[in-house]
């Protein structure tokens, strides 16, 4: 994982389409102004979905304005401003949320993201630790990835590799966990069991450049340079133009 941001960014991704699942208007509001509002929040929906974040946000206006208690929209603002990187604005919305509702998992899941993206790991754990307890929590392995996430960045790497293992044993098809977990499994000196999970993590989604990084360096420690260049040259054929992408082709 390239830093705390990006690992949140992929698990953003990975929970959009579930969030979007869910429905229901807020409260405190009267009923005209709430059907108002739960309509703007669904076309708010429908262009996140398709990535158009300026409309995305104007529609969330509107229904924010209609129903400043909707809780979906406070929870979809939330996952636009972390993705534009406003990790203040995204925590001030999943709490809100949670205050409205302290029920809703997606919402704490999402703060834990936020507060890890902030560096604030002992929170994040503290928030996310609920939802490791609730067997109605649908995507159990966001939850567990993220604790893991937090111990990892605290180097706490038996807690790491706990929580990381349990996400991808969860789903395994959670190529962020199977990054994360190699990783961890590096810093831990298991460089076999590293190699493994970076190369699962590629198996399973083709399309991930991180996992080559790492493999890259991996490599290059190790002294096999061949191997090495080829995995820093697939990432940047996958990323190009980012960050990640300059840093393999430095590598090269």
């Amino acid at each position: 994982m390239m830093g705390s941001f990006k690992y949140v960014h992929s698990l953003v991704a990975a929970g959009l389409a579930i969030m979007l699942m869910a429905g229901c208007a807020g409260t405190g509001a009267n009923a005209t102004n709430q059907a108002k509002a739960e309509y703007a929040y669904k076309l708010a929906s429908n262009y996140y979905a398709d990535r158009n974040i300026a409309m995305t946000q104007r529609e969330l206006h509107n229904a924010l304005k209609l129903d400043p208690n909707h809780v979906q929209a406070l929870n979809l603002r939330g996952f636009v401003r972390l993705g534009l990187k406003d990790i203040g604005g995204a925590i001030a919305d999943f709490q809100q949320v949670l205050n409205l509702d302290p029920d809703f998992q997606e919402a704490r899941n999402n703060l834990g993201s936020a507060l890890i993206a902030q560096g604030r790991y002992h929170e994040a754990i503290e928030v996310l630790e609920p939802l490791l307890e609730d067997p109605l929590y649908p995507t159990p392995a966001f939850a567990q990835g993220n604790v893991g996430w937090a111990y990892f960045q605290l180097q706490q790497y038996a807690d790491a590799k706990r929580h990381t293992a349990m996400a991808v044993f969860l789903n395994p098809r959670f190529c962020v966990g199977l990054n994360n977990l190699g990783q961890i499994c590096k810093a831990m000196g298991d460089i076999r069991e590293a190699v493994s999970n970076l190369e699962k993590a590629i198996k399973t989604c083709p399309m991930y450049a991180e996992p080559h990084y790492h493999l890259g360096v991996i490599y290059q420690e190790m002294g096999q340079l061949t191997e090495a260049t080829a995995a820093f040259a697939k990432c940047v054929e996958l990323a190009p133009e980012t960050a990640l992408g300059k840093r393999c082709a430095i590598r090269q």
